[in-house]
């Protein structure tokens, strides 16, 4: 008996078979022949639908647009072609637009994809007063478009029809009016321009509210699009790499900036899709390059000072974070007419760093922000005005009454001498009357505080990941523009680097080597004398 070879079926064993009734094995035979041969056929109703594209499906319940960045062959485009079927079928009255690079590209695999995603009876030929599909592999869709009996209307386009011509979009209203499942209104497929399409767009969902599609891999890299569904992204799901000796990387996030979902469908998930084949290409080649087309994770192209950063490891949950145990430390990094950066960290008795405050939040204001291609001062950094006393009131509020063993304050200018009423002073001098007592950090290089950090976040990626091997450097991930600062900073703007203030007061608490303290030997003030 003669078992046909499947992607995802798998015929019983010789075992198995070898307890089975004649009849009983006949019936199996059948079955599973007819679900192959039903799949091939029918594949909108009988076709296998993979568990990546299922959960991107469920994040539509709850956003308005899903990036699905994908390794090579990683089912991001059949998945964007099966979900665009699907809502023209079931929303009737549905207007959707599908972009992709070029004509010949459209034709070749996106009107391709929709085809064989259409249910068997739609692939005929139908020219009624209600209904017009006429499909060659050659061609594609006749005027690069069809319409379902229910009037819906799936119309392709291509990216430099709309740089030539931005008006192409104008009074269109895309989705349905009356959707029965998730209304989407557009699918961009390899997406390489830069935001103006995106944004167009998204008024032209506006009306019948209408969901969007982004599906490509990021070959470009940390492009202006990425950028602004990725800075500070929340990890809602991580997976191991196996081609990256099981490193974690990102699978499902949801963006900060837009009502977005990001979903990572990697190769290896797709059955179809020649997987091996993939690996073997990938064998030797630069982990950024595996990144990208395995995992379609993006790269940026200006390297960060903390490559072992990874939001996926080193990014924690606040309810994580020890309260017992522990030493609390407060570190300032004071500032003329901008705000000052603050953070605590609390370090258990194996060392480990916890950054678990900031201040500024992202409440306040993103510390910097992304604008005309480089990164400037945000709303977080503008100052509020605050003098010595404000500071010292909003520390001791926001402690709530913490233990704080020891404060730690910028060298230069925390001990810079100026001119008060009574005389001569200094922010520490004056932060110590309004009952916050601090001592400058040790003055040493920037760069040795970020190689004693970059230390502190090192862990042999070759073994698994326990108690011994791991990271000694987490952060809350209520700490939002720490997170950001460490996976923007480069170093290479010096002092004028927008993201250098939060870094400083890491690599203060790194070059101070802040430690646990036996609370048994010493004693903590709220106020933070030290323990002596």
């Amino acid at each position: 008996m003669i078992w046909k070879q499947h992607q995802i079926l798998t015929p019983p064993t010789d075992d198995e078979i070898s307890v089975m009734e004649i009849d009983e094995l006949m019936e199996l035979h059948k079955a599973y022949h007819d679900a192959i041969d039903n799949a091939e056929k029918d594949p909108y109703r009988f076709g296998f639908r993979l568990p990546h594209w299922i959960k991107a499906e469920e994040q539509l319940h709850e956003v308005n647009e899903i990036l699905a960045l994908g390794g090579n062959r990683s089912g991001k485009t059949q998945w964007g072609a099966f979900s665009i079927v699907r809502s023209a079928i079931e929303n009737p009255k549905s207007e959707i637009f599908c972009f992709a690079q070029t004509s010949e590209v459209s034709i070749r695999q996106q009107q391709s994809a929709v085809y064989d995603w259409l249910p068997a009876e739609m692939k005929t030929k139908q020219t009624s007063a209600n209904a017009y599909i006429s499909y060659t592999k050659k061609n594609g869709f006749t005027d690069s478009s069809l319409i379902l009996p229910n009037g819906s209307q799936i119309i392709f386009k291509t990216y430099s029809q709309y740089q030539n011509n931005p008006t192409i979009l104008e009074g269109a209203e895309l989705g349905s009016r009356n959707p029965n499942w998730h209304n989407i209104g557009v699918w961009l497929d390899e997406y390489l321009l830069g935001p103006e399409l995106v944004n167009t767009l998204r008024f032209r969902l506006a009306t019948r509210n209408a969901k969007m599609l982004v599906t490509f891999t990021p070959i470009d890299g940390w492009t202006e699009v990425i950028k602004e569904y990725l800075d500070g992204a929340s990890i809602i799901e991580s997976r191991n790499a196996e081609l990256l000796k099981n490193e974690l990387v990102p699978y499902v996030q949801r963006s900060k900036k837009r009502n977005a979902s990001i979903h990572y469908f990697h190769s290896q998930d797709n059955p179809f899709g020649g997987y091996d084949r993939i690996k073997e290409n990938l064998m030797g080649r630069s982990r950024e390059e595996i990144l990208i087309r395995a995992y379609g994770v993006p790269v940026k192209s200006q390297a960060t000072k903390f490559p072992k950063f990874n939001t996926a490891v080193n990014v924690i949950d606040a309810s994580l974070i020890p309260t017992e145990d522990i030493t609390r430390y407060n570190i300032i990094d004071p500032a003329g007419a901008k705000n000052w950066f603050m953070c605590w960290i609390a370090v258990d008795s194996g060392g480990t760093f916890y950054v678990y405050r900031e201040w500024p939040g992202v409440d306040v204001g993103d510390w910097a922000e992304w604008k005309s291609g480089k990164w400037i001062a945000g709303e977080g950094a503008k100052g509020q005005g605050y003098g010595i006393r404000d500071y010292a009131d909003l520390i001791i509020d926001l402690e709530g009454g913490e233990d704080i063993f020891e404060r730690l304050i910028d060298p230069r200018l925390g001990a810079a001498r100026y001119q008060a009423a009574d005389g001569a002073s200094s922010i520490i001098e004056d932060l110590s009357d309004a009952g916050i007592v601090c001592v400058p950090a040790p003055g040493l290089e920037i760069d040795d505080g970020l190689q004693v950090l970059i230390g502190k976040m090192a862990w042999d990626t070759n073994k698994p990941m326990d108690s011994v091997n791991r990271p000694k450097f987490y952060v809350s991930k209520d700490c939002e523009n720490i997170i950001s600062a460490l996976s923007e900073y480069t170093g290479e703007q010096g002092l004028k680097e927008a993201w250098k203030d939060p870094i400083d007061v890491l690599r203060y608490a790194a070059v101070a080597d802040i430690d646990h303290a036996d609370q048994t030997k010493t004693f903590s003030t709220v106020q933070g004398g030290g323990g002596y």
